[in-house]
């Protein structure tokens, strides 16, 4: 079978040795590029390190506290202001017919997500079951939000509830 070669690349081919210099080149030049840019990413991954490290990091907990959240009667949950962080046990009532599946979120006042548990099922006596340290929490209010799985996948908002910690 005969194949004829385009003119364009018989004149670029005394060329081959500048044309694999020129492309080792701008491979060289992306690749430190690539690298610098990662560079610097590792430099602010190390300097959040060290502010949380400044400010603290998760503490053991001392105590084991249950509290049991009715979510048709929230009211709010104090958690923390003792001298040594304690483990919270949440046992949310999540008495719903129209779901089996639960989504569990705990966010600050501000909206930013702190916590969240996907495709919770509920225990024997019919609650949700959460646990957390409460060193997790800086003082301020926070919310437990309980979302139910409706059939085909939809989320519906079951209830939610304040978290105060001091």
């Amino acid at each position: 079978m005969h194949t004829e070669i385009s003119p364009w690349i018989e004149r670029l081919s005394s060329h081959r040795l500048a044309i694999a210099a020129g492309a080792a080149c701008v491979a060289l030049v992306i690749a430190l590029a690539w690298v610098s840019w990662r560079w610097g990413v590792a430099e602010d991954r190390l300097a959040m390190l060290q502010e949380q490290a400044a400010a603290g990091f998760l503490e053991a907990p001392s105590s084991t506290r249950a509290v049991r959240v009715d979510l048709r009667a929230p009211g709010t949950i104090p958690v923390g202001g003792r001298a040594f962080p304690e483990r919270i046990d949440l046992r949310v009532n999540a008495r719903s017919g129209r779901h089996s599946r639960f989504r569990v979120s705990l966010l600050r006042d501000d909206g930013t997500l702190l916590l969240h548990a996907d495709q919770v099922a509920r225990d024997s006596n019919l609650d949700l079951r959460l646990s957390f340290n409460t060193s997790l929490l800086a003082a301020g209010s926070y919310l437990l939000r309980v979302d139910g799985y409706a059939p085909g996948g939809r989320l519906e908002r079951l209830g939610e509830a304040r978290i105060a910690a001091s």
